[in-house]
């Protein structure tokens, strides 16, 4: 009994530290997206703030760039690029 006692705490307390994860951006839709990046950046400074935009900035060139000939694939793209993105990550692909 004290088995599967320990095995459900295990399973909660691995559910819970999985809900504790980093932000990510939404990128469904202009609004949920605005908001993601509004969430993420609230405890921000200001720095990591500019340098959080200015990443956000390099991806979607980036992005844009590669998808130049066809400008509604080119913004799919950008999304698509971001979705399910931390700050961490948008950073670093942003290198």
């Amino acid at each position: 009994m004290k088995k599967i006692a320990y095995l459900f705490a295990a399973f909660a307390l691995t559910l819970v530290l999985t809900a504790c994860g980093a932000p990510t951006i939404d990128a469904s839709s202009e609004a949920a997206m605005k908001e993601s990046v509004e969430e993420m950046t609230k405890d921000m400074t200001e720095a990591e703030k500019t340098e959080f935009g200015m990443a956000i900035m390099s991806v979607s060139m980036k992005v844009a760039m590669e998808n130049m000939g066809n400008p509604e694939k080119a913004e799919e793209a950008v999304l698509e690029a971001l979705d399910g993105k931390t700050v961490e990550e948008i950073i670093e692909m942003s290198k």
